[in-house]
């Protein structure tokens, strides 16, 4: 494979599905409709990960707050489709 070029992009509602199939495929967990909701509401911290314009990975973060109050970002999920690992793609959503 050629190297492309690798972009993010925001999870709206209009493309959720997008993640939900990739989700369905990359993980060997089926993720419920909360999860799917949640990652609506923390806007920048989810992406989608595009090579050359196709969507083949996302990641999906949240922030946590410990019992001593420090705020942590948790990485939920990250993933990128089979074909398209050992391209920089995980490290680039990583960022």
């Amino acid at each position: 494979m050629t190297r492309g070029v690798t972009e993010l992009g925001d999870i709206t509602p209009h493309n959720i599905k997008q993640l939900k199939i990739l989700n369905s495929v990359v993980f060997p967990v089926s993720y419920n409709d909360k999860f799917y909701k949640d990652v609506l509401e923390v806007g920048e911290l989810a992406k989608l990960a595009y090579y050359n314009d196709i969507v083949v990975g996302a990641v999906c973060c949240r922030i946590d707050t410990t019992p001593e109050g420090a705020r942590r970002m948790y990485i939920m999920t990250l993933g990128c489709l089979a074909p398209y690992r050992r391209l920089g793609i995980g490290m680039f959503m990583h960022h």
